[in-house]
Parts: structure tokens; sequence; C-alpha cells
């Protein structure tokens, strides 16, 4: 499993990214990537459009048109924390 180059530099530039995810359009500010306990790819993100949770958990697998757009931002959401428990393997985290 290799990570996906376009979300590692979103979290290193602090870019935003757009997104689809379960038929929905998003835009999200990604905090933590890496692998979960089951082996999924997991994305943290901090949500600014699209759904109801605030910084939900995302299933990289089941995401469609990813794009990192030029918005950038500054610091991450208010639950953040560092070393996500979700991930067993963390690639890139703010």
């Amino acid at each position: 499993m290799h990570p996906n180059p376009l979300i590692v530099d979103a979290i290193e530039q602090r870019r935003r990214l757009s997104f689809v995810y379960g038929g929905k359009p998003r835009i999200a500010e990604p905090q933590c990537y890496g692998v979960g306990h089951t082996g999924n790819e997991l994305l943290r993100v901090y949500q600014v459009q699209g759904g109801s949770q605030p910084e939900p958990l995302f299933n990289v697998e089941k995401i469609e048109r990813l794009v990192m757009l030029a918005e950038t931002f500054r610091h991450p959401g208010p639950n953040y924390k560092r070393d996500d428990s979700a991930m067993r393997l963390i690639y890139a985290q703010l």
C-alpha cells in the first residue's frame, strides 16, 4: 500500500481538499492520513462543507473526485489530536 501523494501534499501544505463521499460533495481540511487497525487507508479531516460531522474519518478507498484546492488553512480543527488513535500507521499529520 502506497500513500496517496495528493493527500500527503495537502496535509504538508495545509491546503483544503474537495471530494465526493457517499454521493455528497465535501470540502475539508485534512488533519491526519494513515492506515486503520483493519488495514483500510483512513483520512481524518475538519469538514468545512458537505456533512454534519465536523471531524469525520473517511475510508480513502471510497473517496471520489479528489482535488487539492488553492485555499489554505492555518490551524487544525478544534478537537484535533496528533497520533490519531484510529490509525496504526500514520503517513502524514498536522
